[in-house]
């Protein structure tokens, strides 16, 4: 405990982005939870476009809205492979 989990469409990522991702969360978990960094896991799993509203927009946010913390913006213009 804690666990975060982010789904995202599929892209590639490098060892430093990776790296730089499980840094960050952790850095502030621990901090807002007050736990060490051992105890936080971190799961990046990527999810196709074609199933996103299916297996993670109707179950994961649009089911589960009262949990979110923020909300996705879909009119922002949707990512490619190898932008940010």
């Amino acid at each position: 405990m804690p666990h975060v989990s982010i789904k995202h469409f599929s892209r590639t990522f490098t060892e430093a982005e990776k790296a730089d991702l499980v840094t960050s969360l952790t850095d502030i978990v621990t901090r807002v939870f007050g736990t060490g960094p051992g105890v936080v896991s971190v799961a990046v799993e990527p999810v196709e476009p074609s199933v996103w509203t299916d297996t993670v927009y109707q179950p994961e946010i649009e089911a589960k809205a009262h949990l979110l913390w923020k909300q996705p913006n879909y009119s922002e213009p949707t990512p490619t492979e190898g932008t940010r």
